[in-house]
């Protein structure tokens, strides 16, 4: 059973909100290990899974023109690889440690635990499509495209696998824009939170 004083942080992040690196700092400020894609793929390595079979499929909705469902079992590789992430999730969580997870429904997957704070972080368009031109070494239109792009399927997946919106205020305790404060305002905005919160909910 989960520790009483374990305390679980989600992340969900729009593309190009650096999303990543704002849980890397609160991690690294609370002492938390943050689980992100490189820590799943290495979880599927470890697995005897090739991590590009999880790379191909991870925070993706199936496809229904391509894949049916009979008896409640799916052949779709994106159902297999998000059950296989929610199911290791869950094991994780179940170990009583403190965790960070960044993305894969992970606030609602875990969400009958009392000690989770639910954080969403975004960023204004303008300065999204900036931060991918300079990091991807691409031009305006398709630095915004990529945005557009990878935010759809985000909330595509976030959708069909919890029913509920991407960025629906009531799915999430806390929602920052990263644009206005930065990687290092976005932790400690995380961090206070986390502190406030603790104080009246943790249970003890």
């Amino acid at each position: 059973m989960p520790d009483n004083n374990q305390l679980i942080i989600t992340i969900g992040r729009e593309y190009g909100s650096l999303g990543h690196m704002i849980a890397d700092k609160v991690g690294e400020e609370l002492d938390i290990p943050v689980l992100d894609r490189a820590f799943f793929y290495q979880m599927a390595e470890n697995h005897g899974i090739d991590p590009d079979f999880l790379k191909t499929y991870d925070e993706k909705r199936r496809n229904i023109f391509l894949t049916r469902t009979r008896r409640g079992h799916s052949n779709s590789m994106e159902d297999i690889v998000a059950n296989m992430i929610f199911d290791y999730i869950r094991e994780l969580a179940a170990t009583g440690e403190s965790l960070i997870i960044v993305g894969r429904c992970a606030q609602w997957v875990l969400r009958d635990y009392k000690n989770l704070v639910r954080v969403f972080i975004s960023a204004d368009e303008d300065v999204k499509v900036q931060r991918i031109m300079k990091h991807e070494d691409v031009d305006e239109k398709t630095a915004a495209d990529i945005v557009k792009k990878n935010d759809k399927k985000r909330a595509k997946y976030y959708e069909f696998y919890t029913g509920y919106e991407w960025k629906d205020a009531d799915n999430y305790d806390l929602m920052l824009n990263s644009a206005k404060v930065g990687v290092d305002g976005s932790a400690k905005l995380i961090i206070d939170f986390v502190d406030t919160w603790k104080k009246e909910n943790l249970v003890d």
